[in-house]
């Protein structure tokens, strides 16, 4: 998890920070302690074949490869620092001083440090543009289209300086999904249909700017800061069992759905009357 900003311009020209940690000569990144571990529950389906397209031949066929799925999270809090956002603290008065600032702030140790409380949940969908389903290995990839609701508070010594609540943000990336069917090795267990599951989803934007995450905090000149952007990419990795919500589609050339049952103890349950005299005279002697 990443928050940037794009580099600023000084009469239309990008500077770009001498110290920046970024490797992207397109992006600033002002975060750290990017790297978060944190559990969440995770509502969705598994991917599924575009309704109408399995038997599709000639031009359109290539539908049948497409597959889709959706995903509710759950609330996510992250916690973290912002290094010399929007500047390192330093005020200017002439453009060259701030030209200066900019390519060269201060370390992060003696420089601006924010603290930032991020949390957000999201809904999405996932088109799968690629998506192969063997009998044991499916595999998928496609872009994912949503939405993010979220709140971000940035402290600064202890004293809040933005908080926005309830902000909605279209939420673009890519999922890249493995799946392993570990079911055939308990044929006659209550896994028979568990698969392990191996998902990487990119987060942001389909153009790499990333998500644009609003913001109160102003410059040390008390100017409006630039825009922050977020880019998230998650690793998740697991088991899931597929339940069966509805009763499977019977034909009837198949025979009963539901055979009758045969040669199973009566329980000491007493015979119906009609039952004891076909009983009774199938076991007489004709002779």
């Amino acid at each position: 998890m990443n928050f940037f900003t794009h580099p600023a311009t000084v009469e239309g020209a990008p500077v770009r920070k001498f110290t920046d940690r970024a490797s992207d000569p397109e992006s600033n990144i002002v975060s750290r302690d990017s790297n978060v571990t944190r559990a969440y529950y995770s509502i969705g389906s598994v991917p599924n074949r575009i309704p109408g397209t399995k038997d599709l031949k000639g031009f359109f066929s290539f539908l049948s490869g497409l597959a889709w799925s959706f995903n509710l999270t759950s609330p996510r809090t992250y916690r973290g620092n912002l290094i010399n956002y929007p500047d390192d603290g330093r005020h200017y008065k002439t453009p060259e001083e701030y030209l200066m600032n900019q390519l060269f702030p201060l370390p992060s140790q003696v420089g601006r440090n924010m603290e930032y409380v991020y949390e957000d949940y999201q809904i999405y969908f996932t088109l799968y543009l690629g998506y192969y389903e063997g009998q044991n290995v499916h595999f998928g990839v496609g872009p994912v289209y949503g939405l993010a609701f979220y709140r971000m508070d940035i402290l600064q010594n202890d004293t809040r300086v933005s908080s926005v609540k309830n902000e909605v943000q279209d939420l673009k990336g890519l999922r890249v999904l493995f799946e392993y069917n570990i079911g055939q090795y308990f044929p006659d267990t209550i896994l028979y249909n568990a698969y392990f599951f191996a998902e990487i989803t990119s987060l942001g934007s389909m153009d790499g700017r990333g998500m644009q995450i609003r913001n109160q905090v102003t410059t040390a000149n008390n100017l409006p800061a630039p825009s922050l952007y977020m880019t998230m990419t998650t690793y998740r990795f697991g088991v899931r069992k597929e339940l069966q919500l509805s009763k499977e589609v019977h034909e009837k050339h198949e025979g009963p759905a539901y055979p009758p049952l045969k040669n199973l103890p009566s329980a000491g349950l007493p015979k119906k009357e009609g039952e004891a005299q076909t009983t009774s005279s199938e076991t007489e002697d004709p002779g």
